[in-house]
């Protein structure tokens, strides 16, 4: 499985880091939920505490219920200036910008969650992809694939879309538990010309990301 053997090679890395010095890369993690990622050291990170604090003030009532089933959450940048709102907006960063959300569903979701839910948990892709007028005529999927992890199951979704005549292109990684309680999100965007700049290290960082689920 992925997430087997990218749990070894994060395990066989941790050891040989520590015997040669220290690491390059960050290991954001929740261990109760069995979830983590590599990141570079150099990118500015925002906390759970931060994310948390703000999205309760901007929340709409629908949004404070999610919310408030959240059980972790981290945001990184190469921008050393990164601003929460930014991470809580749509609007096309120029820096990669870096979410990750692990969140309970709420009754309805648990009863209805699809493939499709996965993938339109942050913008409408299945409605954009039927050709719907939502404002946005020039939506384009790149790339579209299931994943199986050893505790979750979903979909990878690559795309592009603009906003304010800017296009951004978003890679996200959602996954649902195998009990069907929890979301796993990952998300990775910031305009098509940053993205095309900083490809390497984005698909590095959403391909470290694995998903053991909670033990």
């Amino acid at each position: 499985m992925r997430g087997i053997r990218a749990l070894g090679i994060f395990l066989a890395l941790t050891l040989v880091l520590t015997g040669c010095g220290e690491s390059s890369n960050l290991y954001p993690s929740s261990k109760a939920d069995g979830v983590y990622f590599s990141i570079p050291k150099n990118w500015t990170g925002l906390t759970q505490e931060v994310l948390t604090k703000y999205e309760r003030k901007a929340s709409d009532e629908d949004q404070k219920v999610k919310q408030s089933l959240v059980k972790w959450q981290v945001a990184y940048s190469l921008d050393p200036k990164l601003k929460v709102e930014t991470v809580f907006t749509l609007k096309p960063p120029s820096s990669p910008l870096i979410f990750a959300r692990v969140r309970d569903l709420t009754g309805p979701e648990f009863n209805e969650f699809s493939y499709n839910s996965l993938r339109n948990v942050i913008v409408p892709v299945t409605q954009l992809a039927d050709g719907e007028d939502l404002g946005i005529p020039d939506f384009k999927i790149l790339l579209d694939e299931e994943i199986v992890e050893e505790g979750a199951r979903g979909v990878h979704t690559i795309y592009t879309f603009s906003l304010d005549g800017i296009e951004q292109t978003l890679n996200q990684t959602v996954l649902l538990s195998d009990d069907r309680m929890t979301v796993y999100i990952l998300m990775a965007r910031c305009t098509t010309t940053c993205y095309k700049k900083n490809k390497k290290s984005i698909e590095e960082i959403v391909s470290s990301y694995t998903v053991l689920g909670a033990k």
